[in-house]
């Protein structure tokens, strides 16, 4: 996978960290049945929609990590799907938010602050 790093003097930090995400990844042993089943729970049918959305999280952990905010997840989302629909077409695969619900379903942790109850929002 490509890796982004600003500072090359970052790169040997960078392959460290990128290398003990892909270890956690590869450690849950994930596989479509785990999020199939996760979102059958929740009543959703997966769709080849969803199935991008998931992936494309799974990726984007892979390579970045988890973000310090849920925000900076949605904000790439919406510029990865803008072609679809953005934060619009998210949000109809995605009830319960495309940062919340689609990390679950992709079996990835949650940002902080990706729902805020007191306001209803769920990133």
């Amino acid at each position: 996978m490509k890796q982004y790093i600003n500072n090359p003097q970052d790169s040997e930090s960078s392959s460290q960290y990128t290398n003990i995400r892909l270890a956690e990844l590869n450690d849950q042993r994930w596989d479509r049945s785990k999020s199939a089943n996760l979102a059958t729970n929740e009543e959703i049918i997966l769709s080849d929609e969803h199935w991008n959305v998931i992936l494309f999280l799974r990726n984007y952990y892979h390579e970045y990590g988890l973000p310090r905010f849920a925000r900076t997840t949605a904000r790439v989302l919406n510029k990865q799907f803008a072609a679809q629909g953005g934060n619009k077409y998210l949000h109809e695969l995605f009830a319960g938010g495309p940062v919340t619900q689609g990390s679950r379903l992709a079996n990835l942790r949650i940002p902080s602050n990706a729902t805020d109850v007191s306001f209803g929002t769920n990133y």
